[in-house]
């Protein structure tokens, strides 16, 4: 009786074995099943925010279209940087060595003087140094192109053009003399707030129209140059100022504000001629880049910087803030002068007075072409890459 009992007892004990490893096992397989869930919810998640970044981005196939990115403004959009450290320019863009970039190309017209004025224009090529007023000078076209060349480039197989009309001196104000004696940037919409004429032999508005000019050309030109049919306009960088830093804060907010509306109405007509009415290339809503003049700009005295360029840096910066689709480039922060106040005298640290220096300028076209990449491009998607 008692070994019967004793039996007993062991089967009990065994079955209880069992079922613990049962329950053990279960349990395993649950908690991998909930691992498995939680990773699947995960990538669920991830595919869906992916999603959601996708929606409303821009498709661009790239086998047909170039990214097209406009310069306009004064001088220092035009290019008075000398070129004099060639070792150092090559450093900063090997490319230099082998004629530019390959897939960052460049056309336009750098303009500077009155009547007559001189011009230095390049048609459609590899951007390069020598784009500036003349071949000894650059402009931010050829920092631009190194910040740009991270997304254009042979292994993307994605091609961009750089455009610039600019002209040294030039205002956005009704004005006729001196670098303006042939034209200013005066626009449609604030001549006829002005009430004056605009007529395509006025002064008034000479350097707007230019401008379209220049664009409407070279953009004709480019299925022919570089076999692509399609063109995207990402924006426009703005580079002016320095001639109208003692106008009226009043006079120019109001014109500068007419110039980004009619420029962005006039070069979509453009684009809708360019492609017989199907698109404006996205020309009507058009970022623009407002580029800081220097707070070192012309600095005569101790109180220029603080007194005279700041309060107008403060302006281009509020009109950044305040127009839909503008951004602010701080270029304050490279000195072109400098007052000394051990030697009571000007330190001139740029190319001349007025103007950059070369390594200055590669930094501000650098900064210029990031900015346009990670404001703006970020919101495209090249076609190869949708689904």
């Amino acid at each position: 009786m008692k070994k019967i009992i004793a039996l007993l007892l062991v089967l009990v004990m065994l079955l209880s074995f069992v079922a613990c490893a049962d329950d053990s096992q279960n349990d395993e397989s649950s908690d991998e099943n909930e691992n498995n869930n939680e990773n699947n919810n995960e990538n669920n998640n991830e595919n869906e925010n992916e999603q959601k970044e996708d929606e409303g981005k821009k498709v661009i196939d790239y086998s047909t279209t170039i990214d097209i990115y406009l310069i306009a403004g004064q001088s220092n959009a035009v290019g008075f940087s000398q070129v004099k450290d060639i070792m150092g320019m090559r450093k900063f863009a090997p490319e230099v060595r082998t004629g530019g970039f390959t897939n960052v190309h460049y056309a336009g017209s750098s303009r500077y003087g009155g009547k007559p004025f001189t011009c230095h224009e390049l048609a459609w090529g590899k951007t390069n140094k020598g784009a500036g007023a003349n071949a000894n000078y650059i402009g931010p076209e050829l920092g631009m192109a190194k910040a740009l060349s991270e997304y254009y480039n042979e292994e993307t197989g994605r091609h961009a053009g750089i455009i610039k009309f600019a002209h040294g001196g030039s205002s956005i104000r009704n004005i006729s003399s001196g670098e303006n004696a042939t034209g200013n940037w005066v626009s449609p919409s604030y001549a006829e707030h002005l009430k004056v004429s605009y007529n395509d032999n006025d002064i008034t508005g000479g350097y707007y129209r230019g401008f379209l000019a220049q664009v409407k050309k070279n953009i004709s030109q480019i299925k022919e140059y570089s076999g692509h049919v399609n063109v995207n306009i990402v924006g426009l960088y703005w580079m002016q100022g320095e001639t109208d830093i003692h106008a009226s804060r009043s006079t120019y907010e109001l014109s500068f504000k007419y110039l980004v509306e009619d420029l962005r109405r006039d070069l979509a007509e453009i684009m809708l001629e360019f492609t017989n009415g199907e698109s404006d290339c996205g020309a009507s809503d058009m970022p623009v880049l407002i580029g800081a003049i220097s707070e070192g700009f012309a600095v005569e005295n101790a109180n220029t910087a603080k007194h005279v360029n700041a309060p107008f840096i403060a302006l281009q910066k509020k009109l950044a803030e305040e127009i839909e689709n503008c951004y602010f480039v701080d270029n304050s922060q490279y000195l072109i002068t400098k007052w000394n106040p051990d030697t009571q005298k000007v330190d001139i640290l740029g190319s001349d007075r007025y103007h950059w220096n070369q390594n200055d300028m590669l930094q501000i076209g650098k900064n210029v072409g990031t900015i346009f990449l990670e404001e703006i491009v970020k919101n495209f998607k090249p076609a190869d890459s949708a689904e």
